[in-house]
């Protein structure tokens, strides 16, 4: 890692407690950190473990417990640590972990998180030396292959190793997590990673909002795109509306529009998918050129994609002008702006959609689009909704579901761990119970219908 790595490392503790927050946190401990916190603390180790510790469903190890809000760590006071001197391993060589000092891009996104990471350090005292470096993530992932010892235990055992063997350990995590830098420019980057016991991918990203995921597909082991399946769960869940589409009269074509289409990856798949199945023809609508080439050169976007470089908006004014019919209109666009959406039953910020793609007039112009038993299918980014949970019942997302149901005859949500997609659908004479895999019984279909179908529920 260190012997490759072309970007400087700086870091100075800000202590503002950030890294010891945030929804989910798991921090794990062996028996010999649990033994120093309860010495600590001076209480035995077993209340130690009935009041402060927590064993997740399939972990093989104990960790801290949050706060009953799942907010932060249970032994965070304001912005300190109350066990700061015999705090965990995974604590003490924070920031530090492999995973986050792959690429600069993981280090940029590390920082988002953290106060102390610098990116444009000031001094070079903050630039942290190489061998520093190294010697945390050993001690980081000696900890996390299950050794019961403690960070000073392993780091005595550390200064003992031969320069060479922790050359060796150097070389053996930077071939475990690795990234390559296909494309970038002050837009967007294109990133191939290589992560231990996980399939590789390719992702795009802005370069101002790094932390979102916006395309990412599956790579052959030749390096390949693979189009067999979807790598995120958003892409998945918006395929749940295949299901809801009328699969009566196979030889009838269907016409897809996707809004916000990115790099062309979900359509891309659904034309694979669906050609086997009966004729589809798919419009991909995105505005920025930067996508859709990236789209072109680096996601094998399929060439009998319809292709227009234009807002949604227009798009969906000149379709009505046009006279033309879909089948199927997705809406997956996130401009970096929020908006308030609200009604007698509540309120809160979506961040997905942007707001002219959610008043009464944008779905009212859908649904006229749509056929007779069309499906319109939107990828929602709700900010009130924590990761991994439901969203609240006066949130945006639902304020969203609930103005659909007064256009659409059916409104099915589906929550993921962070986007929530709202289904609508014209007519109520099919897809009632639900959605559906398709007559030729496909495998890739129903596997992702079987998938989502115990989260998806009708709301009208």
């Amino acid at each position: 890692m260190s012997s490759s790595r072309a970007f400087k490392v700086a870091f100075k503790c800000s202590a503002c407690g950030k890294c010891c927050t945030g929804k989910g946190g798991k921090v794990r401990v062996n028996t010999r950190e649990v033994e120093a916190i309860a010495d600590h603390l001076s209480i035995p180790t077993k209340e130690l473990r009935r009041h402060y510790l927590r064993r997740h469903r399939d972990d093989d190890f104990d960790s801290l417990k949050q706060t009953p809000d799942d907010r932060q760590c249970i032994f965070l006071d304001g912005k300190q640590c109350s066990i700061y001197p015999v705090r965990p391993t995974q604590c003490q060589t924070y920031p530090f972990w492999p995973q986050q000092l792959i690429s600069k891009y993981d280090w940029t996104l590390a920082s988002k998180e953290c106060e102390g990471i610098l990116l444009d350090p000031s001094s070079d005292d903050d630039i942290i030396p190489d061998d520093r470096i190294l010697k945390e993530t050993v001690i980081h992932e000696v900890h996390r292959s299950g050794e019961n010892i403690t960070y000073n235990e392993i780091n005595e055992l550390v200064a003992e190793l031969d320069p060479d063997m922790l050359h060796a350990f150097d070389q053996e995590v930077a071939s475990k997590y690795r990234r390559k830098i296909v494309y970038e420019d002050q837009h967007v980057v294109v990133l191939d990673s290589f992560f231990d016991k996980l399939p590789p991918t390719r992702s795009l990203h802005f370069t101002d909002r790094l932390q979102l995921v916006q395309s990412e597909v599956f790579l052959t082991h030749e390096g390949a795109v693979d189009h067999s399946y979807l790598s995120l769960d958003v892409h998945r869940g918006l395929s749940v509306a295949l299901g809801f589409l009328d699969d009566s009269r196979r030889s009838s074509q269907w016409r897809i529009a996707m809004l916000g289409a990115g790099a062309s990856v979900l359509p891309t798949f659904w034309h694979h998918l669906i050609t086997r199945h009966r004729p589809v023809h798919i419009q991909v609508v995105e505005p920025r050129e930067d996508m859709l080439r990236a789209g072109r050169e680096y996601f094998d976007a399929a060439d009998a994609l319809q292709v227009h470089q234009q807002f949604g908006e227009s798009f969906v004014s000149e379709s009505l002008m046009a006279g033309a019919l879909m089948d199927l209109i997705v809406v997956d666009v996130e401009d970096g702006t929020s908006h308030a959406v609200s009604d007698d039953r509540g309120d809160g910020l979506l961040r997905a959609p942007p707001a002219s793609m959610t008043s009464f007039s944008f779905l009212q112009d859908i649904r006229q689009l749509l056929t007779p038993r069309g499906v319109f299918a939107v990828n929602a980014i709700d900010g009130d909704k924590p990761i991994g949970e439901r969203a609240p019942r006066g949130s945006s997302v639902h304020c969203l579901s609930r103005r659909m149901a007064a256009v659409f005859d059916q409104v099915w949500m589906l929550e993921l761990a962070a986007n929530v997609i709202v289904f609508g659908v014209k007519g109520d004479s099919t897809s009632s119970a639900g959605p559906s895999g398709w007559s030729d019984e496909n495998d890739a279909l129903q596997e992702i219908l079987d998938e989502f179908r115990p989260n998806l529920r009708r709301v009208q």
